[in-house]
């Protein structure tokens, strides 16, 4: 049916997928704020950039097989699993080049970067979907936008 494509089409997956992505890195960062202080604590990370690189592998593969589906394969870090769940698998970030005297390699500066960052990604991720669904609302209701 001409709505499923709407609803369920590529750009409305890799949207869901990139808020999902967003809202796991928003708890890893928020943990790591969190264990700021804890001694011999490591900050984990989620890259959105091998987030980005997965997902574009998806959307061409899926392109190239006319699916909607998208198969997030190869990231360590963040996978779909064959239902289409999202799997999250947070890396220990590396320390930078020194750990602080109580052994962690938290730094608060970079963790609100991160965080806003993060926050950005999500809102956008979001505001697709809001500005998608809304689309459809309109067109079921006859109403031109």
């Amino acid at each position: 049916m001409w709505i499923d494509g709407l609803i369920d089409g590529r750009t409305t997956r890799a949207a869901e997928l990139t808020a999902r992505f967003a809202e796991a890195r928003h708890n890893v960062l928020a943990q790591n704020l969190a264990n700021i202080d804890t001694p011999d604590y490591h900050s984990r990370n989620l890259d959105p950039r091998l987030f980005q690189e997965s997902l574009a592998v998806a959307l061409e593969r899926a392109t190239q097989c006319n699916s909607s589906r998208l198969d997030l394969r190869g990231n360590a870090q963040f996978s779909t699993t064959p239902t289409g769940q999202a799997e999250v698998r947070p890396a220990v970030e590396p320390a930078p080049n020194v750990l602080f005297h109580d052994g962690t390699n938290n730094r608060l500066e970079g963790l609100i970067a991160d965080a806003t960052e993060n926050a950005l990604y999500y809102e956008m991720s979001i505001s697709f979907l809001q500005n998608s669904f809304q689309n459809v609302l309109s067109a079921i209701r006859g109403r031109v936008a």
